[in-house]
């Protein structure tokens, strides 16, 4: 029994020095490949470079989860999930790539939507429910990148490519350590590979966003099966700043089928409006629609601002969008109010598209108001690294001034005096609404956007409940979408059976 005991100790500590041994040699054998060397095993790991040289297409069935980060019901809480499952086929051979897909959304009353998209070496096609429309150009540059993003596309091309290859730090992900390289030719990205199998795992590209600053999409390649003379990845996961985007099954996958032209033929006629020479991009212009009283609604394009004047200065309600949109926004206003600069801006609710011009209006020094669960969103948005498109705030990094607001706040005086109240709606939590009674003007976003007769029948049912229990009696609604509604067509559209 005494010796078992000593025998098995001794295995014990054999194994483990066998174990640390093993530990110890993989980083420094790591460390002495080089960025070609990373880029080979992780051909080799597939099936081999000549395998990879032989892949004329690709077809594959998924099922997958898109996940609408920046709209979620608090800057904390998990994102609303979309439903999607379709084929894709992508022909190296032609470059050229079709991908069709139905779509189903979480709320049971929406129908599905049937979606096509070709995509040509210079010309695309997206088709909704049989609409049929040219695909911009910015998208079609972005859908032909996916051809070359492909696991085994950008290995052969970054083997080609040699010299635009450079090594980069390792990074841990999901509990590994993992060897990187910079790619940077016709597409750059940073490409991470699993240490122990030398298999791709992540391709990274870092873009500017207006919320999150530097915006990193990386996309997670798992569950490498054999598919064909190659192995592909049958789950495929993309993260945005280490939050998950998307979650796509592969349930069947081929190489080298034989193609028919007919899926990739784009009728004549979208060719022909594709190919016309674009029109340069209209300049953001801005609008102030006189409301009375001293407000103002700052318009033009889908998303509007409230602007209050005060004696001395002006308080805007919502930052909007992006740099740009807020850029034409403060130009407006100081042509328009040369001495009156902007003492505050309400933000109504944390959603990107409704905050993303609150760093720009941050840079300028102007103090933001919310609802005090999205305080430490606001103060996330200044303070995120941004190194693709630096701003002021790159380079003071300093916390910005924020107030917030738990259940209402009268800011202002006189004819410009504003109520901000917290709006319960099912939209979002932390909703704000401003309401000017000088103008009878009540302001908000998305939960109500007139431009339909009747106006839809629950966000104007949130609005007049919310009125009633307020003691609030508006003559207008000014969303941050839509045109002007008068008060009485809200209380129409609640009162309608």
């Amino acid at each position: 029994m005494l010796v078992s005991a000593r025998f098995a100790s001794r295995a014990t500590r054999s194994l483990a020095l066998i174990l640390l041994a093993v530990s110890i040699s993989q980083p420094a054998q790591a460390q002495r490949r080089t960025p070609r060397d990373h880029v080979q095993r992780a051909l080799d790991a597939l099936g081999g470079e000549a395998a990879a040289r032989g892949i004329t297409s690709l077809t594959y069935d998924y099922v997958s989860t898109t996940y609408q980060l920046g709209q979620e019901e608090t800057p904390l809480s998990r994102p609303r999930g979309t439903i999607l499952n379709g084929r894709i086929v992508a022909d190296f051979a032609n470059g050229r790539r079709v991908q069709e897909q139905e779509v189903r959304p979480g709320t049971p009353t929406v129908p599905a939507t049937r979606q096509r998209r070709i995509t040509l070496r210079d010309v695309g096609l997206i088709e909704t429910n049989t609409q049929q429309a040219p695909e911009p150009a910015g998208q079609l540059s972005g859908m032909q990148a996916t051809l070359r993003l492909l696991p085994h596309r950008i290995l052969l091309a970054a083997l080609d490519n040699a010299n635009a290859l450079s090594a980069v730090p390792a990074r841990a992900h999901r509990g590994d350590s993992l060897d990187g390289v910079r790619y940077a030719a016709a597409d750059t990205a940073l490409l991470y590979f699993d240490r122990l199998s030398g298999s791709l795992l992540i391709i990274e590209s870092v873009t500017d966003d207006p919320v999150l600053g530097d915006r990193r999409r990386a996309t997670v390649f798992t569950r490498w099966t054999p598919t064909g003379a190659i192995k592909f990845p049958r789950q495929i996961d993309v993260e945005i700043n280490g939050r998950l985007s998307e979650h796509m099954n592969i349930f069947a996958a081929s190489t080298n089928d034989a193609l028919s032209d007919a899926p990739f033929a784009i009728p004549d006629s979208i060719v022909e409006r594709a190919r016309r020479p674009a029109p340069p991009p209209a300049a953001v212009a801005v609008t102030l629609v006189d409301l009375g009283n001293g407000v103002w609604r700052a318009e033009g394009g889908s998303h509007h601002t409230l602007v209050v004047e005060q004696p001395s200065s002006l308080i805007i309600v919502e930052a909007p969008q992006n740099r740009v949109r807020m850029t034409a926004v403060f130009d407006t206003l100081s042509s328009r109010f040369p001495r009156k600069p902007v003492q505050l801006a309400v933000n109504t609710h944390h959603h990107w598209d409704h905050s993303g011009g609150l760093r720009e209006t941050m840079a300028r020094g102007v103090p933001i108001v919310t609802h005090t669960r999205n305080v430490d969103f606001v103060r996330g948005v200044a303070l995120a690294r941004k190194t693709v498109a630096p701003d002021i705030l790159s380079r003071v990094r300093r916390a910005p001034a924020v107030r917030a607001v738990r259940d209402s706040l009268t800011i202002g005086t006189g004819d410009g005096l504003v109520r901000l109240y917290l709006l319960p709606t099912a939209h979002v939590e932390g909703m704000l609404a401003a309401y000017v009674p000088s103008a009878g003007v009540l302001f908000t976003s998305d939960v109500l956007s007139p431009g339909t007769t009747p106006l839809p029948a629950l966000g104007s049912r949130e609005l007049d409940t919310f009125a009633t229990a307020r003691g609030i009696t508006p003559r207008r609604y000014a969303g941050g979408h839509g045109p002007l509604a008068d008060w009485e067509e809200v209380q129409r559209a609640a009162r309608s059976p």
